[in-house]
């Protein structure tokens, strides 16, 4: 059995300084946490711009908070994960973030989000970030339209991303071993899709 390692809630977009120094400190705790039960790294958020808070600060602060967190990780051999979630997690505001970080053991999972699709523009996204890609990613509903699953498939399998898919569904099914198939029989066909082109 593989621990991949923890999901940590926690998110640098915080205001406060007290909050934000909380939350720093409890990535850290996480961090060494994932250590102790022998995993890989955790997930954090960016997470969301606040009102009256200029966009930049919070990307400074997003990017200085990460690297306090990564410098500490790196020292338990954890990486950091920074999922795109929340408002501050497009990829175009995550690679302007990743642009201030300078500990190497922080990355970026993808959460399959259709934000970064608008426009239809997801290649692009993606190629603002995929040089700071981690080992891991959400995918969600693979028959939602919404998000081109073939096409993050193929852009990863291009790349030679030898990563996790974890799942992340919330969806009420009625038997959750069928709907763990389906998933997994999805996936599979996304990937031969992508390698049979």
């Amino acid at each position: 059995m593989t621990l991949v390692g923890v999901a940590c809630g926690e998110k640098f977009d915080h205001p406060d300084p007290a909050k934000l120094k909380a939350a720093i400190e409890n990535a850290k705790g996480f961090a060494k946490l994932s250590h102790d039960v022998g995993g890989r790294g955790m997930r954090v958020f960016p997470n969301d711009f606040q009102k009256g808070v200029p966009e930049d600060k919070t990307i400074e602060q997003i990017a200085r908070s990460l690297n306090e967190v990564g410098k500490y990780a790196a020292g338990y051999s954890q990486m950091i994960r920074l999922e795109n979630h929340g408002n501050a997690g497009r990829l175009t505001t995550l690679r302007k973030i990743m642009d201030q970080v300078t500990e190497k053991s922080v990355r970026i999972k993808l959460n399959c989000d259709a934000k970064d699709n608008e426009g239809g523009q997801f290649e692009r996204n993606f190629n603002l970030v995929k040089g700071f890609l981690g080992d891991t990613l959400h995918m969600h509903d693979l028959r939602d339209e919404k998000f081109p699953y073939q096409l993050q498939t193929n852009l990863l399998i291009d790349m030679g991303w030898e990563g996790w898919w974890l799942v992340e569904e919330s969806s009420k099914v009625p038997d959750r071993v069928q709907a763990l198939i389906e998933l997994r029989q999805g996936w599979e066909s996304l990937v031969a899709k992508s390698l049979s082109r």
